[in-house]
Formats: C-alpha cells, structure tokens, sequence
C-alpha cells in the first residue's frame, strides 16, 4: 500500500487515541478540577508502566519481525503465533503482579486502581504490531473510530463532577480493552496452534526484553513524571503539568504515526539490501518532520496565553509557561524519532537505540529528583526538555559516519528560520491586540500563511517528491 496513505491511516489510528482526551479536555478540566486530572494523570501513569511490560517490546520487535517474514504465508502464521503466545504468557504473568500491588500497596483510590487493571489484562489480546508489521494501517484505524465515538459521548454523559474521577478511568480502560478486540477479526486467520515448539516462542523473550529496555526508559520520562510530581508535590500542580503535556504529546502523534508507518517499509527494505532507499528515506523523512515541528513549537509558544484558559480555563493558567518549556522538545522528539524508527531499529542497530534512551531516562530522573522538591512542574518540564536534547545527541553522535547528519540539519534550517519570524510577528500582535480568543484566530491565520507559503515554495523546489500529487483528470 502506498506510503503516505499508511501514514494517514495511521494518523487518524493515532490521532482517535489522543484527539477524543483533547476534545473532552475542557469540559474534563472544568468537571474534575486539577486535582482531578492528577489524580486520573497519577494513577494512569502506574497503569502505563504495567502495559508497557505486558507489551514486552512487542510495538518494535513485532512489528520489524512480522516485516521481515510477510512474504512467506507458512513462516507468517508460525512466526505470528509463536510471538503471540509468549505475548500472552507475560501479559498474564504482569496482569498477576499488576493486582497484587494494588491490593497490597493502594489505599484511598484502590478503585481506581482495579479499572486501570481492565487495560493492563487488555493487553493479552493486543495485537497492533502485527497489523502494524503488514502494514495494514488501514484495519487499525477504521475499526477504532466508532470504539472513540462511543467513549468522548460516555464522557460528556457520564461524568458530571469530581466524584467521577473513576468512571473516567473505567470508559478510558474500556475503550482501550474493546479497540485490542476489534483486531482479531482480522488477525484470528493467521493464528494456528499445530507446529508451534516452546523453543519457538522463547527464541523471541531475548529480542523482545532487548528492545524491551529502551521502551520502559523512553517512557520514564514520559510518565514518570507524573508520578514523581504526585508523589514529590501535589495532585494539582500534577494536573497543571499533564494538561500542558498533553497538547503536546497530541501533537507529536503525526512525528509517531510517520515512524510507526515507515519502520516495517525500511526493514522490508534493508533485508533487501536496499540501503541507499532507506538513507534516501531517512533524509527526507527528516526535513519533512522539521517542517512540521517548527510550525508546532513556534505556533504553541506564540498562542500558549490565549490558549491555555480558552481550552481548560482560568484554574489552569499555571500550564502556560509548562507548554511553553515544553513546546521546544516537538522538534527534539521529531528529529529522534525519525533516526530511531527508521533507521536504527530497521538497522538492528539495538545497542545505540538502548543506550541512547537509557542515557535519557537516567538524565531525566536525576533532573527530576533535583528539581521537583524546589520547582515542582517546572522542575519536570526542564527534566524533560535536557533528556529529549540528549536522546538523539547520543544518536547523532553514534551514527556521524553512517548519516550525513550536519547537512539534513542545515536543509531543515529554513523551517526554523520561518517558524522564529512567524513567532516574532504573532507575538507583536499579541503585544497589540492583547491576549483572547479572537487574537489567537488571527494569530493563527497569519501564522499559516508566513510559515506555509515559503515552506511549500523551498520544499516544491528541493524535495517536491514530499509533495502530494494530485490527479485532477482522473486516471486513464
């Protein structure tokens, strides 16, 4: 199927997961309070940590396995069922341990706790990474857009003030548990139980907890946060700086979506030994994300005042300057994110993509340990931004002989150029016309035309082959 078509099923896959919260996040805000949202952001983040485990690296080595054997129906349905049945195994087994430590450790929201265990048993039927591995974005995006339907209109029906705190985790724990369902109607003819050895499915364990290792790290400083602040600070200031990340994580689904799309395409392609395609790939992948993360990082800091009490109101103005340290890492976890997905994973280049990510975490729990006691969010904030620049630092370094690094970065520099003068210019207006909702429209219309007029005319004449082609004649 073709590339950019997969890319767009696989932002609308990823973008129902991250849109639905955005859209409900006002009325949530509003409904819940901070301490409301942090105590769903606390508990969500230890829930989080128990699926990643579950998963077993699956959403990487999955994915680049199933790539690799899909030409071969027989080796398929084996490879397929030997994974899957080791996938089972450790998600019972973390399921287990999951509600033990609820049991044993949580006291005051042991409820909440139990609903999250509805997402984390969930995961035994999760089976996106080979859907993934086929590359039939496709299946994965369609079949979840009446599962997020029926959830945001749960919301609005169901949750009403702060005591419903859990009900919003038990439609969030739901809807994940349904959405793993809705694959099997497609992945039930690749299962087969005859031919399948025990020494078939450990052979998987090693490569899985390899790529296991930098999952669980990268996610340390995706979450882990969360639950330092509601352990370090308080359950508002836990709030404040979820709702901030939020809207950012939401906008690095497209920077996901392209590496999710691109990774089986580029290990397909290297088990062909089609190198120069992938660095080709590579290149343009990369300056096509600088054109997307500028626009973000330079839009959200420009809008951010009038953004943040027109989206969650006034009790969430201390977001403001949380997206605002935030916003720089768009382009950080774009640039890492190309380099990681579609070039070191394919590559099996698993050692600089655990080291790399390691280095991270570890970077982002000492910040975190020394700054949240004095700072609180804030403190996050910086923790996350050091350890997104160190990431593909590391990478860059490793990788300097391999890709032409110096020189993708100086052909993306145009769109951080524009994106620092569209800034310059809606923060003059901003200054003019004060902050609101009628001066962030503005900003927004005469942001897009000073970035994305001169951005299409550099992209149409050095990399028109990122452009869409359109066919106004209809094909003959």
């Amino acid at each position: 199927m073709n590339t950019k078509k997969n890319y767009l099923y696989n932002i609308v896959y990823n973008a129902l997961g991250v849109v639905i919260p955005l859209i409900t996040a006002p009325y949530m805000s509003r409904v819940l309070g901070t301490d409301g949202i942090g105590i769903y952001s606390y508990y969500y983040a230890i829930a989080y940590y128990f699926t990643l485990i579950g998963k077993l690296g699956l959403t990487n080595y999955g994915t680049r396995k199933i790539a690799e054997v899909k030409s071969d129906p027989e080796l398929l349905k084996k490879t397929f069922s030997s994974i899957y049945f080791m996938q089972i195994i450790v998600a019972v087994i973390t399921s287990v341990s999951y509600f033990l430590l609820v049991s044993f450790s949580f006291d005051k929201y042991k409820m909440i706790g139990y609903v999250f265990g509805i997402w984390i048993v969930g995961i035994i039927i999760n089976i996106d990474w080979f859907l993934f591995g086929l590359e039939r974005f496709k299946e994965t995006a369609t079949r979840n857009i009446i599962i997020k339907v029926v959830q945001l209109v749960a919301v609005f029906v169901f949750i009403h003030d702060q005591n419903d705190v859990w009900k919003y985790c038990l439609i969030s724990s739901v809807g994940y548990a349904i959405g793993f369902l809705a694959f099997w109607d497609f992945g039930k003819q690749y299962l087969v139980f005859s031919g399948i050895k025990i020494r078939g499915i450990l052979v998987h364990i090693k490569p899985c907890l390899i790529l296991m290792i930098p999952v669980i790290a990268l996610n340390i400083y995706r979450s882990m946060d969360k639950v330092m602040l509601g352990a370090m600070s308080n359950m508002s200031e836990t709030g404040l700086y979820d709702s901030a990340e939020k809207i950012i994580y939401s906008l690095t689904l497209f920077v996901s979506s392209l590496g999710t799309v691109m990774m089986p395409r580029m290990s397909s392609l290297l088990s062909e030994g089609k190198r120069d395609q992938v660095i080709k790939g590579v290149r343009n992948s990369l300056i096509f994300i600088v054109f997307m993360t500028s626009a973000m990082c330079f839009g959200v800091l420009s809008v951010s005042k009038s953004l943040i009490p027109w989206f969650y109101g006034l009790d969430f103005v201390g977001s403001v300057a949380l997206i605002n340290l935030l916003a720089v890492t768009l382009i950080l976890i774009g640039w890492g994110n190309v380099i990681r997905t579609q070039y070191i994973i394919p590559g099996k280049k698993d050692e600089i993509y655990i080291k790399s990510i390691s280095l991270g975490a570890i970077v982002n729990l000492l910040i975190n340990i020394w700054l949240i006691p004095k700072y609180s969010a804030v403190g996050s904030c910086i923790a996350t931004l050091v350890a997104e620049a160190v990431v593909p630092i590391y990478q860059g370094i490793r990788l300097r002989k391999e890709l032409q690094q110096k020189k993708y970065i100086l052909d993306s520099m145009p769109f951080v150029v524009l994106g620092l003068i569209m800034f310059l210019v809606l923060k003059w207006i901003e200054r003019a016309l004060g902050t609101g909702t009628l001066t962030m429209m503005i900003q927004i219309v005469v942001g897009s035309a000073i970035y994305l007029i001169p951005s299409y005319l550099y992209i149409n004449k050095f990399y028109p082959e990122l452009l869409p082609k359109f066919n106004f004649r209809g094909k003959k």
